[in-house]
């Protein structure tokens, strides 16, 4: 009969816990998916640079009198290599919120002149600025280097 008295006495307990307790589970799991969310992003990030400079790597000066291209400039180059690396592959990242850059050493012998050919080597950066879901903290860069040896 004591225990009917005390179950009485409690009832608001539970009300007051559920408030409190509720409200910051929802909190902590929303944090861990848009905290997994980063790392997606991140990971996709590294994953663009690693195939970007792949692809640089094999599609050197070589590669373009082989394949009966012109030779280009830089710029060719940058745009190639993100039309045909970059770009396919990206999947949650917004395009307008990511910045490329693809760098060549200079020749030895002629400062200011991009050195594209097999044993050189070629640097890709990709930055992307990421304001996480719910606008509480950010924006982040999230960015990535990669240099590779160019082999064609």
């Amino acid at each position: 009969m004591t225990r009917a008295a005390n179950v009485g006495r409690r009832r608001g307990a539970t009300l007051v816990e559920t408030a409190i307790v509720l409200p910051v589970t929802l909190f902590l799991i929303l944090a861990l998916v848009i905290g997994a969310m980063g790392v997606f992003r991140y990971q996709e990030v590294a994953a663009l640079t690693r195939a970007a400079s792949r692809y640089a790597s094999t599609h050197g000066a070589r590669y373009r009198t082989d394949a009966n291209l012109p030779k280009g400039v830089p710029a060719d180059w940058r745009a190639d290599i993100y039309a045909k690396a970059i770009k396919p592959d990206m999947v949650l990242l917004d395009p307008g919120l990511l910045t490329f850059k693809a760098t060549w050493p200079d020749v030895s012998n002629l400062p200011g002149t991009p050195d594209n050919w097999p044993a050189s080597t070629v640097t890709i950066t990709l930055r992307y600025r990421w304001l996480p879901e719910l606008f509480l903290v950010g924006p982040y860069d999230l960015s990535s280097t990669s240099c590779v040896t160019i082999s064609n």
